[in-house]
């Protein structure tokens, strides 16, 4: 149980969920744990088993309401930015119109075979795609600074938020951890909720 528990702490870290000091502590706690495990295994395996039996549950429940938490926060920031593209579209479209008009009225200019013809069309495109590419330029700037600010908001609320479930999850593994301690000492299973911390007690010995 704890081989998967570690597992679980090293797929977390990798995709960076976890800030450097969560995942110090979630390791350190970890590994205490499973130096534990292996020194009550010795001294005493019938009360190390049940200890283990008990606090693997509620360690593997924090790694899947870490998860649960941790997933809606990303769902969160792709749905906002989801709502930003839709937002911008229509922007984009009128853009790309304007551009591909531009574009286009050169391209015509090009083939022109008569220098005369040739000189005289591009001075008309010119004249005629000013006021085109000056809406393209106004269009463009206004919404790309509009754009990045929202793109910060939105990286900054999912950090937020990823940030505020690694806090969750390390304050609730470290009571586990600490329970799980206690219990491979004194054969005492305590039981307390986070959000209200009470406690049960039961002892094994």
């Amino acid at each position: 149980m704890l081989a998967i528990t570690l597992y679980f702490l090293l797929a977390i870290a990798t995709q960076g969920a976890l800030s450097r000091s969560a995942l110090s502590e979630a390791e350190n706690n970890l590994s205490a744990a499973i130096l534990l495990r292996d020194q009550a295994m010795k001294e005493n395996p019938a009360q190390a088993s049940q200890c283990f039996e008990v606090y693997t549950k509620g360690i593997n429940a924090a790694n899947e309401k870490y998860e649960t938490k941790l997933n809606g926060c990303l769902e969160t920031a792709t749905t906002e930015t989801e709502k930003l593209e839709a937002e911008v579209a229509d922007d984009r479209a009128q853009v790309t119109a304007n551009g591909e008009s531009v574009c286009s009225s050169y391209e015509e200019c090009s083939q022109k075979e008569s220098s005369s013809d040739f000189f005289e069309c591009y001075v008309k495109a010119a004249d005629a795609s000013l006021a085109k590419s000056l809406d393209i330029q106004t269009v463009s700037k206004t919404k790309m600074q509009y754009v990045n600010l929202r793109y910060q908001t939105i990286e900054y609320d999912q950090k937020h938020c990823s940030d505020e479930c690694s806090n969750a999850y390390v304050k609730e593994s470290t009571r586990l951890y600490s329970e799980l301690d206690r219990c491979l000492k004194t054969g005492v299973i305590v039981t307390s909720e986070p959000e209200d911390d009470e406690e049960v007690t039961e002892d094994y010995n």
